[in-house]
């Protein structure tokens, strides 16, 4: 006589989403855990996907592999270095600058004390509460002392980038062998397109507003325009809030500098720049399928920060958006990737 025996409570499906949500909250942990080695693996990941386009071309036109990818990585290199020293020295000037800046904004409110007492007293008592020199230098300093590590970590980034550029040219045939369904691979082709097409285009972006960014800065004569256009780069990597977060620094010190007439024209050359680039230019080029969610920027921003700290930020919506691309070439996920969208 068989009787059929009850299964066990770990069978349930009350007990399987408990064990995968244990599951994932370990994951969670252990990439908090591990974000000093994370971080540079994520970030020679990126560089993977964007310099292996340039490996491939030579390879096809018989330049050695190893050659190939001596010359990206020595190229890739050469400019961050060469980006990160000018960076650097721009904001260890703009540092010391300050107290001339202050004395600046105290000349500026000793005449407009004489029009309006009432205000001049009011605007001076909210700087001093809202940016205190002390409290900005100590902030200043840990900054730098986190872009410190990211440069430590930066050899060991150049090494997983060498060896992922090398992987990566067999990487198809590989998974080829490996999944051995056509289906599989299709998939497996087209998230790579789709997250190349993505990180290129918003690369290329980014560095156009970068670099525009910096033009307007050295034509209306706002000290450290090399910093301005560089920090619009990166945060051009952040939808929606990143240009308002590039132009609040650079329009107050514009203020600060060239008084009303420099307040207006950097202001309206921010919002021309992210008119035409952000909302016209960028659209075009990356159709509207890879666009986030405004609630879904704010809250990747806050995950992926928690995870990898300050890096994660930067990191937050391209990591989204190649979790939404996973999502929609797949048929059975991809109602998450449209709950997902804009």
């Amino acid at each position: 006589m068989n009787l059929k025996r009850p299964s066990p409570i770990t069978d349930s499906p009350l007990s399987r989403a408990l064990v995968t949500l244990a599951a994932i909250v370990i994951i969670l942990a252990g990439m908090r855990f591990s974000q000093p080695i994370l971080v540079p693996i994520l970030l020679a990941a990126f560089l993977a996907v964007l310099t292996s386009p340039a490996v491939t071309w030579m390879v096809r036109r018989k330049v050695p592999l190893a050659i190939a990818i001596g010359l990206v990585v020595t190229l890739v290199f050469a400019f961050t270095y060469i980006l990160g020293s000018l960076v650097v020295s721009s904001a260890e000037d703009m540092i010391r600058s300050i107290p001339d800046y202050e004395r600046q904004v105290d000349e500026w409110l000793f005449s407009l004390r004489n029009q309006f007492p009432w205000l001049a007293t009011d605007v001076r008592s909210s700087l001093q509460s809202m940016a205190p020199p002390d409290n900005f230098i100590a902030f200043a300093g840990r900054f730098f002392s986190g872009v410190g590590s990211i440069l430590i970590a930066s050899i060991l980034m150049i090494f997983i980038l060498i060896f992922m550029l090398y992987e990566g040219q067999g990487l198809r045939s590989k998974m080829r062998r490996a999944l051995g369904n056509d289906d599989s691979v299709d998939y497996t082709r087209r998230f790579t397109k789709l997250v190349q097409r993505y990180l290129l285009i918003k690369t290329l972006v980014s560095a156009l507003t970068g670099l525009t960014v910096w033009a307007l800065m050295t034509a209306i004569q706002v000290d450290f325009p090399i910093l301005w256009g560089t920090f619009a780069f990166f945060m051009n990597f952040i939808p929606n809030i990143g240009s308002l977060i590039a132009a609040i620094p650079a329009v107050i010190l514009a203020g600060i500098q060239q008084g009303l007439p420099g307040f207006v024209i950097c202001s309206v050359g921010f919002g021309a720049i992210n008119a035409i680039i952000g909302n016209i230019m960028e659209p075009r080029l990356m159709g509207r399928s890879l666009d986030l969610s405004t609630l879904v920027v704010f809250l990747s921003l806050i995950f992926w920060g928690w995870i990898l700290g300050p890096v994660g930020t930067l990191l937050a919506v391209p990591l989204t958006v190649v979790v939404k691309i996973g999502l929609e070439v797949y048929p059975k996920s991809r109602w998450i990737a449209i709950l997902l969208s804009e």
